[in-house]
């Protein structure tokens, strides 16, 4: 069982090995994390990894990267060669390198995995993981999130309960999570983000200045070096190098079009603070969230994602919690090496039972067995409805608050809003939001579903209830009743953004058309 880390820059796959401890695969380039880049060619070839990042500067048209951030949006689709291509099918691709590569050097197939997340990911961005995994030609085991997944991977060396704030800087995605650790138990407290804040942001401030001072230099205006397409791809990649030269160096230069342009760690650090800043507010709502859950000490910070490696980053948070240790977590591996360890806690005990499953293949080889692992994790959205309230108006009203613990069941006592009522309209949200009452444009639709017919001559106010419940993999079930009558119905949760059955084998198709170099 394999656990992978599929990042918005880099992605990372690992096993436990038969001594029991978690290790990173290596690709065939020998480097222990793989580039999230899919470059194609006419015909039908694709390359991923580094070999498709290399292609930025000389095909950049025909290069996909940072896929990440479209994740459960149906409204993106990358081409190719005049072919669209879904967010899931080329994060399939990302995948299917990692398990091809991971296989010829492990010389097993990689079948079954756990695939990681960021944990403020909705339902649709969920369903997306997962059938990437599918088109992969993966079973998917489960999807966990990544805070979650390095907090396992820490907490196998945790002798003492700790509550621990894990920052997760990756290059695409920013994570805050407050976790309490102690031997054979992860408990999520608090959890928060913004999928679309990472170390990419960074790169892009470091090339919006290389363009400025390029063209106060040269006089070229900068409408014709975004116009340059190679231009760009190389200016992409030269600002990912320049910015992790920063992380040792006080100066880096960049080249564009022959032009040296001098950058200071200094200036880079001011160009970038809005960014850094952000993570920093982002933090304290989470903080303040698990203060309403009567958590407000914390044993340790822990840093994770390689966007972490930046001396701002530890400058900072040492300036934000002078009195809180803060170290570094495996940055680019705990994330995978978590995953493996929860996916092969999944083999050897029967989660619903917590009994040890005997005689497991995994430990064939004499591994230790390990402890049975118990998650408490929360769910990172808000559940509302739509309901009428006092004023006798449509609100849409939150039901389950984000950072809730999961599973649990909730159930909402309502009724009907007029006499002789036949049918109930349920309309169900999914939001970011802690407050009550949620305007419209901040949610996302759910269940759009009626329940009837109902019993003639009811009152008004006759009692419909709303039955929730919540699974450990946080998928949503919903049931609504009217009891005096018997009447059920059981609501289909309807993710606007998944890609239907149909769809699913079109890309299925498309993937298995193409040659990974």
């Amino acid at each position: 069982i394999f656990g992978i880390d599929l990042g918005t820059t880099y992605s990372c796959i690992a096993y436990v090995n038969e001594y029991g401890v978690a290790e990173v695969v290596n690709n065939q380039d020998s480097s222990p994390v793989t580039p999230s880049v899919v470059a194609f060619e006419d015909g039908g070839a694709v390359s991923v990894g580094n070999a498709a990042k290399e292609t930025l500067n000389s095909d950049p048209d025909n290069v996909c990267s940072t896929i990440k951030r479209q994740m459960g949006k149906r409204d993106y689709m990358f081409n190719a060669f005049g072919k669209d291509y879904s967010p899931e099918a080329i994060s399939a691709l990302i995948l299917q390198k990692l398990a091809k590569d991971a296989s010829e050097v492990l010389g097993e197939e990689v079948k079954d995995v756990v695939i990681t997340c960021p944990a403020y990911f909705g339902l649709d961005e969920r369903d997306a993981t997962q059938k990437a995994g599918e088109i992969a030609g993966l079973n998917v085991l489960g999807i966990l999130n990544e805070p979650t997944a390095a907090a396992i991977s820490y907490g196998m060396q945790v002798e003492n309960p700790q509550t621990i704030m894990v920052y997760d800087l990756g290059g695409g995605t920013f994570d805050v999570t407050i976790i309490k650790v102690e031997s054979g138990k992860i408990q999520v407290v608090a959890t928060g983000g913004d999928h679309m804040m990472g170390g990419k942001d960074w790169d892009d401030a470091i090339r919006e200045y290389t363009i400025n001072t390029y063209c106060a230099q040269t006089g070229e205006s900068s409408d014709s070096v975004y116009d340059d397409s190679e231009a760009m791809g190389d200016l992409e990649l030269r600002a990912e190098t320049a910015k992790k030269q920063l992380t040792q160096k006080e100066k880096a230069i960049i080249k564009l079009n022959g032009e040296k342009i001098e950058i200071s760690r200094e200036l880079f650090d001011e160009k970038t603070r809005d960014q850094l800043e952000s993570t920093i507010t982002k933090t304290r709502e989470t903080m303040a969230n698990a203060a309403k859950k009567g958590v407000t000490a914390y044993d340790k910070i822990l840093l994770v994602g390689g966007s972490t490696r930046m001396p701002q980053v530890m400058e900072r948070l040492k300036q934000e919690f002078p009195n809180t240790p803060i170290e570094f977590c495996d940055p680019d591996h705990s994330v995978a090496k978590g995953a493996a360890i929860y996916g092969i806690n999944m083999a050897a005990f029967n989660q619903s039972e917590g009994e040890e499953i005997k005689n497991n293949p995994i430990f064939k080889f004499g591994a230790t067995q390990p402890e049975p692992l118990h998650i408490i994790n929360v769910i990172s959205q808000s559940i509302a409805v739509r309901l009428y309230c006092q004023d006798d108006q449509l609100h849409i009203v939150n039901q389950i608050y984000k950072d809730t613990e999961i599973p649990c069941q909730y159930e909402l006592n309502a009724g009907t809003q007029v006499a002789n009522q036949t049918s109930v309209n349920i309309e169900i949200f999914e939001n970011a939001s802690n407050d009550e009452y949620v305007e419209e444009e901040l949610c996302k639709p759910l269940v759009d579903g009626e329940l009837g017919p109902l019993p003639e001559n009811l009152p008004a106010g006759a009692p419909i209830d709303v039955i929730f419940k919540i699974d450990e993999n946080g998928l949503l079930s919903i049931d609504a009743e009217h009891k005096p009558s018997g009447a059920t119905k059981h609501l289909e949760v309807n993710l606007q953004n998944a890609l239907t059955q149909k769809e699913l084998e079109e890309e299925k198709k498309k993937v298995s058309g193409l040659r990974i170099q």
